[in-house]
């Protein structure tokens, strides 16, 4: 309770510096600009009776601050988080300082997100695609990023994440999914090279890191590649990406698996798979005084698990995006089987596959963005 008005107090205090410092120039080209959202969340839930005797149920989703802007030519970007104390409270999304080097060469530094595969995400829907759920997406590390865009063709990025965001009072309450338990992430060099073409872009992106254990003190490797390509076609948006991954960690007793976590829970996952995306968007306007436009969408996404005979993951979500002024809703029907989040076995869905269901979904989620 006494958090709950923490967080009442330090809203009104944002919302009231939003409405009056919007944007402050504090000489020609200094800035700053807070900014943030709140957002509510409809569910069904194909395996859970008591939705199906209620009807779904409505929950709060997030609370979301942000605050960017420049001085003296140094960028800087925050972004803290609010959910659920069963989903890990606060949490800090990403937060960097960025030296702008050259023209053309800019250095981050903080915590800023790792650049890997499609950027921002593969995903159009609210629920994101499998990458996500392995650590692969929209993920931010403390560390370093240097970006480099020597014209309009190409872009690079390094990263170098000397470890996960472990600073809150578990390992797990964060909002990405890293390695978790007895395993920690370490030093970990991300590279990732694009070429545009038109409105068109492929890449590629290439990962490699280290993992200590904290019991028998070994530390052993992770490595992950990604093939990734971005096509826009009039109104078409189509996404497409292949990953391959692989966790060996120094554990006391081997396994097949590696803990992740996020939101105030871990769960397995199978430590060496392949995972593919395939995300199709149509965006039509409607420039109506009610609704701007309305964007549809099929995100596919899968998990094969490659240490044995065990059932792979798969999901998709069929839905659309309404957006109309500062409001954006999601409404997603998904459709998943042996996903930690659809269905009823989070702990070991990734893993060795407990179930041939599929499991459904209805989604609906709407945000108010300042």
């Amino acid at each position: 309770m006494k958090r709950m008005k923490k967080v009442i107090s330090l809203c009104l205090v944002v919302l009231s510096l939003v409405s009056t410092v919007h944007a402050i120039n504090f000489e020609s080209k200094d800035s700053l600009k807070l900014g943030g959202a709140f957002r509510y969340t409809y569910m069904k839930n194909s395996w859970e009776p008591s939705h199906q005797d209620k009807g779904g149920q409505v929950v709060f989703d997030v609370l979301i601050f942000s605050a960017s802007g420049r001085i003296k030519g140094i960028e800087f970007f925050i972004e803290p988080r609010y959910y659920a104390e069963s989903f890990g409270g606060g949490m800090l999304h990403n937060g960097y300082v960025g030296l702008p080097l050259t023209d053309h060469l800019k250095l981050k530094l903080g915590m800023p997100r790792t650049p890997f595969g499609i950027l921002p995400y593969t995903s159009n829907s609210f629920m994101f695609n499998m990458p996500y759920y392995l650590g692969f997406e929209d993920d931010a590390d403390f560390g370093a990023l240097l970006e480099y865009t020597p014209n309009e063709r190409w872009e690079m990025q390094l990263s170098l994440a000397k470890n996960a965001e472990d600073v809150f009072s578990q390992k797990n309450n964060r909002y990405a999914y890293d390695i978790s338990g007895v395993n920690e992430e370490l030093n970990q060099l991300t590279g990732r090279i694009v070429y545009h073409f038109g409105r068109h872009e492929i890449g590629y992106t290439g990962q490699y890191g280290r993992i200590y254990n904290t019991q028998t003190r070994g530390i052993g490797s992770r490595y992950a590649q990604a093939l990734h390509g971005v096509f826009r076609i009039q109104r078409w948006d189509i996404k497409a990406q292949t990953l391959y991954y692989d966790f060996s960690p120094k554990n006391e007793t081997p396994t097949d698996y590696i803990t992740l976590g996020a939101f105030g829970a871990d769960y397995k996952v199978a430590r060496r798979g392949v995972s593919s995306c395939l995300s199709i968007a149509y965006k039509l306007p409607v420039n109506h005084r009610l609704l701007n436009d309305i964007k549809f969408y099929n995100d596919w996404s899968s998990l094969h698990k490659t240490i044995g005979h065990v059932e792979p993951s798969y999901m998709n979500v069929l839905g659309c995006m309404l957006h109309t002024g500062p409001i954006y809703m999601l409404v997603d029907y998904v459709l998943a089987k042996n996903h930690p989040w659809i269905g009823k076995h989070y702990a070991d869905a990734l893993y060795n596959g407990t179930t041939s269901r599929w499991e459904r979904r209805v989604n609906i989620n709407i945000g108010i963005y300042f």
